[in-house]
């Protein structure tokens, strides 16, 4: 897949903000952010697109693994 026009392939991936809550699928309760950003070896934290982050609903208690983009 070639790049956008204007991006530089050699740039670093982009920080990613994930919700701190969502909207559950199942009961409409709310899922909170149970991931944490990890610091990479630059010191920099914060989610990068493919990471997975995961939710925890308080009313029905489902899971929820997300795939940022």
């Amino acid at each position: 897949m070639a790049p956008e026009h204007g991006a530089d392939p050699h740039d670093e991936p982009a920080e990613l903000e994930a919700p701190a809550t969502i909207t559950c699928v199942d009961c409409g309760g709310i899922c909170h952010l149970l991931s944490h950003p990890r610091p990479d070896e630059d010191a920099t934290t914060g989610f990068v697109a493919g990471d997975i982050v995961a939710y925890r609903c308080e009313d029905c208690l489902d899971r929820w693994d997300i795939e940022l983009a």
